[in-house]
């Protein structure tokens, strides 16, 4: 392993962006959560489970709000089903609280 010697082309979040993430990500499937099904097959809810199964998209709509939406690839599971209310959207303030999610 080489580390890069530039970051330039790299992901930059700022300090507020990362912040709004953290909370609603907390809120949205904190770590160590598992989602539990009835279904006899587990995979989905296996893969719901991981954070690595959801993109992420944060909107900053002003100086203090933020918009953070999680929506589920269960391709990353080696899974083709739909998912019809998989993710959620965040609103946050700039001081990490949220003012509702859909």
């Amino acid at each position: 392993m080489v580390f890069p010697t530039s970051f330039k082309e790299g992901l930059h979040l700022e300090g507020p962006v990362l912040a709004a993430l953290e909370v609603a990500m907390n809120e949205f499937l904190p770590a160590g959560t598992e989602i539990t099904t009835t279904d006899p097959d587990k995979r989905v809810a296996q893969c719901l489970s991981k954070r690595s199964s959801y993109d992420t998209h944060v909107l900053q709509a002003g100086e203090d709000l933020f918009f953070v939406w999680f929506s589920p690839d269960l391709s990353r599971c080696g899974l083709n089903v739909p998912i019809l209310d998989g993710g959620a959207v965040y609103a946050i303030d700039a001081r990490g609280r949220i003012l509702d999610r859909r």
